[in-house]
């Protein structure tokens, strides 16, 4: 963590962009859209609630004064509510012709095992479902800023060492099972029994498989993209140690871990966008090997068409409603 990348002089000019950030009333979220703003892209911030919305203005005003007030543009949006995930997107697409930066940032921890009206553990829901369920709506958006000459669209979802770091290298993994989407685990591994339930006020294991599912779904994400010829970036980064909403969640040593400014993707991902496509990054902007099962093809297409079918299931029979083509 020595050094830090500065976006202010690694960002270029956004002018004519259209930017959406989920998550974006507090820490990670709220300083993207402050950065992406200020250097001249329009962008949508999620908040699940007005006065959150209101409270994350007014502190981006504050700290960037000189941004237009056009540029920021409230989304309500709650990512574990898939019919607010429906609506935001039907939204957008009735009111924006393009989307040229999609930033999928919002996150949960939980400390115990907790489960939405769907089934789906709530912090999959949130970091991944919700995702994956935004990301298809605003898909004919993201195609149409592609669909430009020499159009840069990135989408960027936010994970965490998490998915590395607390998951062992041999933990058994199925995704080919909805059983991950319900939290359903193999097993406590013996660490996080004896040490990390004391160290963190969260479900760190929960939590991990909730951030690898981040980094599969870039993954396949890119290699759908690429199998398309659509031409659109997608990757997920950890943005190192910060200060954010779930910093609070962290016991003891944890918390001396986060620092007050937002660290990301360096600048090369601007300049040599073929080197990051479907990669992982980590602090500054340098590609990572995340848990070794992103490099078993058969387990990320399980963990795509598993979340494919669940989601098809719960939006035909809770929406009538079904996914947009991929």
């Amino acid at each position: 963590m020595g050094q830090s990348w500065n976006p202010r002089d690694g960002t270029p000019n956004l002018s004519g962009k259209v930017a959406l950030v989920t998550g974006a009333n507090s820490g990670i979220g709220l300083h993207t859209v402050k950065h992406l703003a200020s250097k001249g892209a329009k962008v949508y911030y999620t908040t699940r609630s007005e006065a959150k919305a209101r409270a994350a203005r007014e502190e981006i005003r504050s700290l960037a004064p000189e941004i237009p007030e056009n540029l920021l543009v409230w989304l309500q949006l709650d990512l574990g509510d898939i019919g607010s995930v429906l609506k935001a997107t039907a939204w957008m697409r009735e009111n924006e012709s393009k989307l040229d930066i999609l930033i999928n940032n919002a996150g949960l921890a939980t400390k115990d095992l907790e489960t939405n009206e769907a089934g789906w553990e709530t912090a999959m829901a949130v970091c991944h479902v919700g995702h994956f369920v935004l990301t298809n709506g605003l898909l004919p958006l993201l195609k149409n800023a592609a669909a430009v000459k020499d159009a840069d669209v990135r989408v960027v979802t936010v994970s965490s060492s998490a998915n590395h770091i607390f998951l062992p290298a041999d933990y058994t993994l199925d995704f080919s099972s909805p059983a991950f989407l319900r939290g359903e685990l193999p097993y406590e591994p013996w660490k996080y029994r004896y040490v990390q339930k004391r160290m963190f006020n969260i479900n760190v294991l929960l939590y991990s498989m909730a951030k690898l599912a981040n980094v599969l779904f870039a993954q396949e994400l890119q290699r759908r993209f690429d199998q398309a010829k659509i031409p659109i970036l997608s990757l997920s980064i950890n943005p190192g140690a910060v200060k954010s909403d779930n910093a609070t969640d962290y016991a003891g040593l944890g918390r001396g871990l986060f620092h007050d400014s937002i660290r990301r993707y360096c600048s090369e991902v601007w300049r040599k966008p073929e080197v990051y496509k479907g990669k992982y990054l980590e602090p500054f902007g340098e590609v990572k090997e995340p848990h070794r099962v992103a490099k078993d093809l058969n387990q990320v297409h399980g963990f795509w068409e598993t979340t494919a079918k669940e989601v098809e299931k719960y939006l035909s029979r809770r929406y009538q409603a079904s996914l947009l083509e991929w």
